[in-house]
């Protein structure tokens, strides 16, 4: 078989059409959430709404994550069987020891299936790829009356899906990522969430399809630990493939190689310079070569972790565990400087939006 290539990652300007992802910020205000608050808090321009204009694709997970935790119900009450917040986190720990992409896979499918009582996922073999297959014809939607959204709401889980590979093994995840294949009959002006993508995308499927090689799929990979597998791990894995773009570097990139190590809580230097092989000097010249500097890779990683964590209510101390840090008072010390107030703070000013 032919070795993997890797796709070009996605852009800085990955973004979403505010009117795609409209619905799901009328279903917040509908439930009385202030909304002038939680746009605030994302950081998100009230205008484009009434504008043509779009939104960052790593806010509106962000802001899937605080209304799935205001409603009770990680489905964002799109199915008649609830799934309560915490769901996401049980299944990533199911991950836990898989040896190999296809049993992180295969893992996945069993356990989405169960919980939304049906067999919506598969992963199939066709030759020398691998699909993850999901095929959402009879699941049990609240929101039949809006298939535009449901469409919209599909390719964002794809992209969730992938990146819940990515933080298992983001070489192999991205590496061997060959196809992404979507039920949207073609590619329109609304449709630039799916820049994300730096495989082909095939329009007008009739199941939604991520297609990955063979032998990265099957490739053996160190088994992921409890700690980095969590939901927020994967919401800063989206941020920053969302907001970084591909150079063309070394290897599977060392910049990939160090927010890899990031969000798993290695957060020194050294450390992740012996992960890589290298000397720490070497590490940074590398970076450099990519246009990137280690400090600026470890605020940005870190930053997003941290708020994304605080919004789902863990504590200051959590996160400072969570990501690696010495103590609370160094994880405050580095939040602060980053944002120009504590982690308290912040997440005191994010909770006063909740619904």
């Amino acid at each position: 078989m032919t070795p993997a290539r890797a796709p070009v990652e996605a852009s800085a300007r990955v973004r979403v059409k505010a009117r795609e992802a409209r619905p799901l910020f009328d279903l917040a205000a509908a439930r009385g959430a202030d909304m002038s608050r939680l746009l605030k808090a994302l950081h998100i321009d009230p205008g484009v709404f009434d504008a043509d204009g779009d939104i960052a694709l790593a806010d509106y997970f962000r802001a899937q994550d605080l209304i799935a935790a205001a409603l009770q119900d990680e489905t964002l009450r799109m199915s008649a069987r609830q799934l309560l917040p915490g769901t996401t986190d049980f299944v990533l720990a199911q991950l836990v020891g898989a040896n190999s992409l296809m049993d992180a896979m295969k893992t996945l499918a069993q356990s989405f299936n169960l919980l939304h009582g049906g067999e919506f996922n598969t992963v199939r073999r066709r030759g020398d790829i691998i699909a993850f297959i999901i095929d959402d014809r009879l699941f049990p939607y609240t929101m039949k009356d809006n298939p535009a959204f449901l469409r919209f709401s599909l390719e964002c889980i794809q992209i969730f899906l992938h990146c819940i590979l990515a933080t298992v093994s983001r070489p192999h995840a991205n590496a061997g990522l060959r196809r992404v294949s979507v039920t949207r009959q073609q590619r329109s002006s609304d449709a630039i969430h799916l820049d994300f993508w730096g495989a082909p995308v095939r329009f007008g499927a009739s199941v939604y399809s991520l297609d990955y090689s063979y032998d990265a799929v099957a490739a053996a990979i160190a088994p992921p630990d409890a700690q980095s597998l969590k939901a927020s791990a994967v919401l800063a894995e989206i941020a920053q493939a969302a907001a970084t773009a591909h150079v063309a570097g070394h290897g599977p990139e060392t910049a990939a190689l160090v927010r890899w190590a990031l969000l798993r809580g290695v957060i020194d230097q050294t450390r992740i310079a012996a992960l890589a092989g290298v000397s720490a000097a070497t590490l940074r010249r590398r970076l450099e070569d990519e246009g990137v500097s280690f400090r600026d890779l470890r605020k940005e990683v870190l930053n997003d972790a941290a708020k994304t964590l605080l919004l789902r209510r863990k504590s200051v101390a959590e996160v400072a565990d969570e990501l690696g840090f010495s103590d609370f008072r160094a994880f405050n010390r580095a939040f602060k400087s980053w944002n120009g107030e504590t982690p308290k703070a912040f997440a005191e000013r994010a909770r006063s939006t909740a619904v």
